[in-house]
């Protein structure tokens, strides 16, 4: 294979990529285990050094050397970047609205308890383990980072979890998307203070304050400026509602240059692509989310997945990062759970519904891997512990569906008149 060309080289990886991971969750049973996404990253890792590098070697070489990934990158960087639009897009402010303080209460503690347990456990691996941190990030830098990934819900894959389980019009998997939401919205506040941190080399604390008042003054700007253009500019270029040509070039191109822009101020591009996805006009979502959305998720995606995979080393004697991966998967399980089950059941939930909810938040899936490859990129995380943490995503994130089923056998058939038993706190949340 010495002799084989770029063209056909890029051809073969393309079809093994795409059709790989789909042909293992379609036709090889893995729908019935998994959601999609858990089946791409173990597809990509397995093409790593962890898995294909070890047994075919001469092959691994010639797939994926350095030099035959460069195609790819640019394809991975474009995944990463619809997919975060994407998230962006489908997170709706309006949701939030009336939704009661037995709402809020339940999905800020889902997101902050288990970030506040990430956070003590990353502090003590970062003395315990000092190899796990980055190269710039100081103990509090990794604490911090290491906190935000075990807080981490994955809106997108939680949402693709509750279809396949028929749970989309149950009112338990309504609440947990909007928690999801709220976790996701949070986590880009958190992660942008992260990369101002990591970009001020964790010592300018002006640096860090300058970083991130771009970062809002741009936010702002996007709500006060910019989305009311796109809403007029879209009006004019789709009046019906429909993305022709025109509509998904306007819409593309406010993406990139959204991208551009918090790249320019020191964030991470893919900040930039989420608050594209925030800005568009709730009018135009689903008819953006349907041209989209299957092409990214289906094409572009395993592109950055494989590249991520080849960004994983599993070291099998290596216990530092055995015992972070066991660490990182106890606190997150831990966290949500807990952070989710016990609030739902103070506010009004049934014991068996508030489980339900514990059960799911812990998905992570894509948002986690994007996560944890920023935090790479930024030098807060070391390969070691990347590899760990996305063995972790894998691993808690497969466990979602089981763990979800186990949870609604002990539902008994008189739950639903005990859940009412909240009174009207939870019936603010069942709009």
């Amino acid at each position: 294979m010495g002799g084989i060309s770029p063209a056909l080289l890029f051809l073969m990886q393309a079809l093994l990529l795409i059709a790989g991971p789909f042909l293992l969750w379609r036709l090889g049973g893995g729908r019935h285990i998994a959601p999609m996404v858990v089946i791409q990253i173990l597809f990509g890792v397995a093409l790593g050094p962890s898995l294909l590098g070890r047994l075919v070697p001469d092959l691994w070489g010639v797939l994926f050397a350095p030099a035959a990934l460069a195609p790819l990158s640019g394809l991975a960087l474009m995944a990463v970047v619809f997919f975060a639009f994407l998230t962006g897009l489908h997170l709706d402010p309006a949701e939030f609205r009336g939704r009661g303080g037995a709402f809020a209460t339940v999905a800020l503690s889902s997101m902050l308890v288990p970030t506040l347990l990430g956070g003590a456990l990353g502090w003590w691996l970062a003395g315990a383990f000092p190899e796990m941190t980055g190269t710039h990030a100081t103990p509090g830098l990794f604490a911090a980072g290491f906190g935000i990934c075990v807080g981490v819900t994955a809106l997108p894959v939680l949402g693709a979890i509750l279809r396949e389980m028929d749970l989309l019009g149950d009112r338990v998997g309504r609440l947990a998307l909007g928690y999801a939401a709220v976790n996701d919205a949070l986590l880009w506040l958190l992660i942008t203070a992260v990369l101002a941190w990591s970009m001020a080399d964790g010592g300018d604390v002006w640096a860090v304050a300058r970083v991130g008042l771009l970062g809002f003054a741009y936010v702002g700007a996007t709500v006060l400026v910019v989305r009311p253009l796109l809403d007029r500019l879209l009006e004019r270029v789709a009046p019906d509602g429909r993305m022709g040509d025109t509509a998904v070039v306007v819409t593309c191109a406010a993406l990139l240059a959204s991208a551009a822009v918090t790249e320019l101020i020191g964030l991470h591009y893919i900040l930039g692509a989420f608050i594209a996805g925030s800005a568009m006009p709730r009018r135009y979502a689903a008819a953006i989310l349907d041209r989209l959305e299957h092409f990214a998720t289906l094409i572009l995606l395993p592109f950055f997945f494989t590249l991520t995979g080849l960004k994983v080393n599993l070291t099998l004697d290596d216990p530092a990062q055995w015992t972070v991966f066991a660490l990182a998967s106890l606190a997150t399980l831990t966290g949500k759970m807990a952070g989710t089950t016990l609030p739902a059941r103070w506010t009004g939930e049934s014991w068996p519904d508030a489980l339900r909810l514990g059960t799911l938040m812990p998905c992570k899936g894509l948002m986690e891997v994007i996560v944890l490859t920023v935090l790479l990129e930024a030098g807060v995380l070391s390969g070691p512990c990347f590899s760990a943490m996305v063995l972790m995503a894998v691993t808690v994130t497969a466990l979602t569906q089981p763990m979800t089923r186990l949870a609604g056998v002990w539902r008994s058939p008189g739950s639903a008149a005990i859940a009412t038993a909240g009174g009207r706190r939870r019936r603010v949340c069942d709009r």
